[in-house]
């Protein structure tokens, strides 16, 4: 096997949200509802796997009920499937620890959109504890 291979193929195993941890410990159990994020951060981490996956439910069912007409599935997994991933960044969290009912988290998503053009979404997020369980609000775009 060479080494380009064996790259790859651990590569090909890492987390979407570039955690730098095995997707199957990191965002998978999220978006196959083996467990759910403990803080705000891991919610908005395991979101941007949704995208990267299309997984439009997971998105749709992470938003706050209050919100959650606000935006629709269709356009959701038209962006999510016309776009080619690259990397997820957190620029910086506040509260939304464990012991939080809100919490806030700026982050760059870079990706490739629809013509292979490289775009660049950053975002401030605000994320909401309901019940023991986090969910997006809304993001304001910067």
């Amino acid at each position: 096997m060479t080494k380009i291979k064996c790259i790859l193929e651990v590569d090909m195993k890492l987390c979407y949200c570039h955690s730098d941890k095995p997707f199957e410990s990191c965002c998978e159990v999220y978006l196959s509802d083996s467990a759910i994020p403990v803080t705000a951060e891991q919610l908005m981490r395991s979101r941007y796997t949704a995208y990267a996956v299309h997984d439009v439910d997971y998105i749709m069912q992470t938003t706050h009920p209050a919100t959650r007409k606000h935006y629709d599935p269709r356009s959701i997994k038209a962006w999510a499937e016309s776009s080619i991933w690259q990397k997820l960044e957190v620029i910086g969290t506040r509260k939304g620890s464990a012991s939080d009912t809100v919490g806030f988290v700026e982050f760059k998503a870079y990706y490739f959109d629809s013509v292979q053009q490289p775009q660049l979404h950053h975002e401030y997020s605000t994320f909401k504890k309901v019940d023991g369980t986090w969910f997006f609000v809304e993001g304001r775009v910067l």
